[in-house]
């Protein structure tokens, strides 16, 4: 028998749009939208479109709390905005809460961000005399990307100019790049989170590998330990890349909106030709025993959730065994029963297979159901 252990509750999944989230991620874009960066043209021309003041800006504050651009995440996460109370708060609501807060605030910020880091470093370096120049300067240089130390000491002893040039960074990208932006995807990002919601049930695992398309990065396992709620929040421009912010006990995962939309939205035919589709089904109607075939190769969740991750486009079968989280001779199995019943499409290609759900035929399943519903009076 195992040894017993004190357990823990299951992650509870969230789902979210929110303003000063979504600014939290696009400004970390914005910092590393350079050509090369291989980031959204968008996010690329907007950069060079800002005002040099606001790259200085831009670049300095997000210059020195490490890769994981820790700074510019504390006054977001300071607002809360996973409170219940703030889950539909403007943008804003979040200037006017910052406006609010003492310039001393931004300065613990700054602590706060570079002890972060340092636990990301796992360096041993404990927090320094603050009275001490060196001892600072010491503890801040591990944490420097395009910031220098003297920047950094700088706003520390100047909290007032630290506390203003954060505010007109948010407020400068806001008015001048995002705004608009925000509002023009918003329908779209509002769609993507509606539909994340069928992810509720996966668990945290398979939900984020469904909803970013991606296998969880080992940084972000060990950052679970110690979370309590999962946010997933959809984004317009990240594309395929992964993105979040650990501020225990919460955790906030972005994922690509149009991206995702794509793989889970219903498609009627590969080319969206759904006329074309009813023609062929009308054309391939299916015998009793394949009929039967067809059902039973349907009769299960997981051939059934199969069915539901083809229909966003061909995947080869590593992919969907990552993306299932169940056993691979399970997921074998599992496509052989679908492929034999003809519900699914093989395609061998340098040396792996990669499966489509044959929509002919599964339409043309559908047909045989329905005219059986007809014929019932």
């Amino acid at each position: 028998m195992g040894e017993l252990v004190v357990g823990r509750p299951a992650l509870k999944l969230n789902y979210l749009v929110s303003a000063p989230l979504d600014m939290v991620l696009v400004m970390a874009l914005l910092y590393r939208a350079v050509p090369g960066s291989g980031l959204d043209p968008w996010l690329v021309s907007t950069r060079r479109s800002l005002s040099p003041e606001l790259r200085q800006d831009l670049d300095l504050l997000h210059g020195f709390s490490g890769r994981l651009l820790y700074y510019m995440e504390e006054p977001v996460m300071r607002f809360d905005p996973l409170k219940p109370e703030h889950l539909s708060a403007s943008f804003d609501d979040l200037i006017a809460f910052l406006e609010d807060l003492p310039a001393s605030e931004y300065g613990e910020m700054v602590w706060n961000a570079l002890e972060r880091v340092h636990r990301d470093l796992g360096i041993g370096m404990t927090a320094p005399d603050r009275s001490s120049e060196g001892s600072c300067r010491s503890f801040i240089e591990p944490a420097l990307t395009t910031a220098t130390a003297d920047d950094v000491l700088a706003l520390l002893n100047d909290v007032e100019s630290l506390k203003a040039r954060t505010i007109r960074l948010l407020q400068g990208v806001w008015d001048e790049a995002y705004a608009a932006e925000f509002e023009r995807n918003l329908p779209m990002l509002e769609e993507a989170a509606n539909l994340a919601t069928g992810t509720a049930g996966f668990g945290f695992a398979l939900a984020f590998v469904e909803l970013t398309g991606n296998r969880m990065p080992s940084t972000l396992i060990m950052n679970a330990n110690d979370v309590e709620t999962v946010t997933f929040c959809p984004a317009a421009h990240l594309g395929s890349f992964i993105s979040y912010t650990c501020y225990p006990s919460n955790l906030v995962i972005y994922f690509g909106a149009p991206e995702f939309i794509e793989r889970v939205r219903p498609k009627t035919t590969a080319n969206g030709n759904g006329a074309a589709l009813k023609t062929e089904a009308a054309n391939a109607s299916l015998s009793a025993e394949e009929m039967l075939e067809g059902l039973r190769a349907l009769g299960d969740s997981n051939r059934l959730r199969v069915i539901d991750l083809l229909y966003g486009g061909e995947l080869y079968a590593q992919e969907i065994v990552g993306r299932l989280g169940i056993a691979q001779s399970a997921v074998s199995r599992h496509l052989s029963l679908l492929e034999r019943a003809g519900l699914v499409k093989v395609r061998p290609r340098g040396g792996m297979k990669y499966y489509a759900v044959d929509c002919v035929r599964l339409e043309a399943l559908a047909d045989g159901i329905r005219g059986r519903g007809r014929n019932v009076n």
